[in-house]
């Protein structure tokens, strides 16, 4: 039947709309490709990490601080575990009833929960830890409350543990919190604000080596924090624990020095192995114990440690300065060979007082010590001599030979804060009270080690350290090697010259010989340092000390003949040197040397005089003034 024009017009009309539904579904096909391409491919990267902050958290994995050995493998700081309340980010969280629940469960200010779950909010991995080294029933309210408090979980962190409290504490060091100074410096190194740095000692010096490298881990977490099972997509990193240090330090040696410098105020014992400069003891007391530093200490208990009378913080034997006392006759004494003005022959008479000008000088032994020889002079250690001796040298050239021993420099130890000393150069005089207008007899207070001549413990022993050698003095370290968490040794440290003392292998020679006199003769006055099987060299020395009890002083090293050992003994407020300082340095040769106790002996005591022949006091350099004289040169009386 053939069509008629309506039935035309139909057909026509009904293929249009077939072309317009077909162009819209093109159209509508191409919006959405092009929309999933511009997602996929413009945006994709943007919903990705968007999608996975909903449901990844990442996760810091601090590195265990490499671990501290004394000279033969014995640990002597580690970590400890310990269980954390941390909080993360998580957006989906009402932090405002979080932070009153957890202030409520942990005994807390809220402001401070709220502080932190304000930080948290602003770290896409690593957390934040609320509560350190929390108690048990504080871990069991927070798992008891888990469902109510997304992002809050409990962590297992090291803290740093010292497994002998405060021994060794000035040599070891502690560590704290890094504070706004240290992150100025320590930022750009990858620190940031609450990261665990050494404060002091070898902790702080190789703090880069100990530090480690921290992971990163990244977890799928359910609404409430919970991790679930580990994200592959995200960029972990391994830890990689901190290297350990080996230090030269004797831990058995250490521990004598310790308990003995404990029966007494304060003070020092320093002992270097002279052929390397290894520091084999470095103990100062009193000491504070750094595991409760490290454990939290609240303002109040560090005021209290700062201001303490003894000054536990204080390392002694390499910041405080002393008057080296009589154990500064030696380098008098190698001053006089070396220019001449003393010899072997030549004697002098000691009554126990010398005059000078209008003062008169005592000698510590009040009856004085007859006629005088150089080696009587060291081994009795005779002021009278000494003081005759000083005047010919005269301040400048005795204070040369001073410094050219070492004293007013730094040895060079790889621990911050060593002290110069001081040296009193005429200069210097001329400085403090004016051009000549100090006394010429000020050199026989320095003759003696007395005066304004300071040093540390460490000068003293780097000193003989130089004796023991024939001139080099090697750089005091306490850094033996540095080893792998593994235990592979990847650096060891070198041993190197600080500079030399140069005086001739004779004047080396005659000084040995007299040290070896000083504790072995039986006119000695260091016997009590004796040690049985070795033959022992020292030198006593009493330091008056203007604000209280004389200082004891006593260097020495062992064995004689083949010396391993220098040790110097500095004890505050002690007395005499060869009394009180002796015993600590042969108890620590002993130990170090693994040698018994000996049997006990008389001993010489080496004290300064107390008073003059006319009853009149020594002022505090020992030195008996004329009152009805005025001072030579109108200077100050010393």
């Amino acid at each position: 039947m053939p069509l008629t024009g309506r039935d035309t017009a139909t057909i026509d009309e009904r293929r249009l709309r077939s072309r317009v539904l077909r162009l819209a579904a093109v159209v509508v096909c191409v919006i959405i490709v092009g929309r999933l391409g511009w997602l996929q491919l413009i945006r994709g990267e943007f919903y990705r990490n968007l999608s996975e902050d909903n449901y990844v958290q990442g996760f810091e994995v601090r590195a265990p601080r490499g671990l501290i050995l004394d000279r033969h493998g014995e640990i002597l700081a580690d970590n400890r575990a310990s269980l954390s309340v941390t909080l993360s980010r998580l957006k989906r969280r009402d932090d405002l009833s979080v932070s009153v629940l957890l202030s409520e469960l942990l005994e807390l200010d809220q402001a401070l929960v709220a502080e932190k779950l304000e930080e948290a909010a602003g770290r896409f991995y690593g957390n934040v830890v609320l509560v350190p080294d929390a108690t048990f029933e504080q871990i069991a309210k927070i798992e008891e409350h888990r469902s109510e408090l997304p992002g809050v979980k409990v962590e297992v962190t090291a803290v740093r543990r010292y497994l002998y409290d405060s021994l060794a504490t000035h040599g070891i060091g502690y560590v704290g919190e890094v504070n706004d100074a240290e992150l100025a410096s320590m930022g750009p190194l990858g620190y940031a604000a609450r990261d665990v740095v050494g404060k002091t000692g070898a902790e702080q010096r190789y703090e880069l080596v100990l530090r480690g490298r921290d992971g990163a881990e990244y977890w799928v977490c359910d609404a409430v924090g919970r991790e679930l099972y580990p994200f592959e997509g995200g960029p972990s990193r391994e830890v990689r624990p901190g290297h350990s240090l080996v230090l030269t330090l004797d831990l058995n040696a250490q521990r004598a020095a310790e308990e003995a410098l404990s029966r007494h105020d304060g003070g020092s014992v320093v002992a270097i192995e002279p052929s390397t400069g290894e520091i084999l003891v470095l103990a100062s007391m009193p000491a504070p114990n750094p595991n409760e530093i490290v454990d939290g200490i609240t303002t109040e208990e560090w005021d209290a440690l700062t201001g303490s009378e003894g000054h536990p913080l204080l390392n002694r034997s390499i910041q405080a300065t002393y008057p080296p006392g009589s154990p500064f006759k030696l380098i008098t004494v190698g001053a006089g060979l070396e220019t001449g003005l003393a010899n072997h022959y030549e004697k002098v008479t000691c009554t126990g007082a010398h005059k000078y000008g209008i003062r008169t000088f005592r000698c510590w032994k009040r009856e004085g010590h007859g006629v005088v020889d150089i080696m009587k002079g060291v081994v009795e250690s005779c002021d009278v001599y000494f003081y005759q001796l000083g005047a010919r040298l005269g301040v400048a050239q005795l204070m040369d030979w001073a410094e050219r021993a070492g004293i007013g420099r730094r040895m060079g130890i790889d621990i911050a804060g060593e002290a110069r000393g001081n040296v009193p150069t005429p200069s210097w005089y001329d400085r403090i009270y004016g051009a000549r207008r100090w006394s010429r007899g000020v050199v026989l207070n320095l003759a003696i080690g007395q005066g304004e001549l300071l040093v540390t413990p460490l000068q003293a022993a780097c000193i003989v350290c130089g004796i023991v050698n024939d001139g080099p003095v090697h750089a005091p370290h306490i850094l033996k090697r540095v080893e792998t968490y593994s235990g592979r040794v990847i650096g060891t440290a070198r041993t190197t010259t600080t500079y030399e003392i140069p005086f001739s292998r004779n004047t080396f020679s005659f000084i040995k010989e007299a040290m070896v006199n000083v504790v072995e003769a039986s006119n000695g006055t260091g016997k009590l340092a004796r040690v049985p099987g070795i033959e022992v060299a020292g030198k006593t020395g009493t330091a008056q000390n203007p604000h209280g009890e004389d200082h004891a002083w006593f260097v020495s090293y062992a064995p004689a003949d083949d010396p391993q050992i220098v040790v110097a003994v500095l004890v505050e407020h002690g007395g005499g040197g060869g009394a009180i300082a002796a015993p600590i340095a042969g108890e620590v040769i002993r130990a170090y040397l693994g040698i018994e106790l000996p049997e006990p002996v008389a001993v010489v005591h080496e004290e300064p005089a107390e008073e003059s022949e006319t009853g009149d006091s020594p002022d505090e350099f020992g030195v008996v003034t004329d009152e009805s004289a005025e001072p030579e040169d109108g200077g100050a009386d010393e």
